[in-house]
């Protein structure tokens, strides 16, 4: 005999939350901030500027840096990290090629092009913690 479930009639289900920490590690100096971008699936990653779940300007303190988010649906996300030691609320390249610190969450190792969604994508679900170590290639 099978037993369907199904919510009351007029009780919506509550969404799970989750929270989020970051540690970003290996910055080469103080100057500047780290931004970063949690951007869930399907919203251009790793450009998802304003359609990222949060973002945030993390403050350098012994070669890292440290952020707390709560409140963030559960679900799969990307998180991406730069050094932005101009303060210029942008990675600044050369000729394509990152001049400042960056890093997404999973640590995926070098390619030539940015990493795809499924490379960096992490669960984020009840308290979720989370490394991403700098790379640097100037």
């Amino acid at each position: 005999m099978a037993v369907l479930l199904s919510a009351q009639p007029g009780q919506a289900e509550v969404p799970k939350v989750a929270s989020l920490e970051v540690t970003v590690t290996g910055i080469k100096n103080a100057k500047g901030v780290i931004q970063m971008a949690i951007c869930p699936a399907g919203v251009g990653f790793p450009d998802c500027k304003h359609k990222a779940v949060r973002t945030g300007k993390l403050t350098i303190q012994n070669g890292q840096a440290h952020a707390s988010f709560a409140g963030i649906p559960a679900g799969n996300y990307a998180v991406s990290v730069f050094h932005d030691a101009n303060s210029n609320g942008k990675l600044d390249t050369f000729a394509g090629i990152p001049k400042e610190g960056y890093g997404f969450s999973r640590n995926p190792g070098f390619k030539p092009r940015a990493p795809k969604f499924a490379e960096v994508e992490l669960a984020v679900q009840g308290n979720t913690q989370t490394t991403i170590k700098l790379r640097y290639l100037f």
